[in-house]
């Protein structure tokens, strides 16, 4: 059997959308608040099969489909600052 190397990226595509995916069927109200997700984000999710997550997930290659938060710096600056002033 041929075993896909996949890389750090498209490892973490897989699991956030296979994370993603086993939520919204198990409880969407929460996961839709947690990942940000709309009503037809969360349809087309919750439809997937794994195989079609797996074509997913290779034919992006290793663009992410999760880009960080916005602000993302200004959070990691003031956590910084609340670790060093404990």
């Amino acid at each position: 059997m041929n075993q896909a190397q996949l890389s750090d990226v498209q490892l973490t595509n897989l699991t956030l959308l296979l994370t993603i995916r086993d939520g919204v069927l198990q409880d969407r109200p929460a996961t839709c608040c947690k990942y940000a997700l709309d009503a037809a984000q969360a349809d087309r999710i919750a439809g997937l099969g794994v195989q079609q997550i797996m074509a997913i997930v290779a034919n992006v290659g290793d663009a992410t489909l999760f880009p960080a938060r916005r602000d993302l710096l200004a959070l990691l600056n003031r956590r910084m600052q609340v670790a060093v002033e404990v």
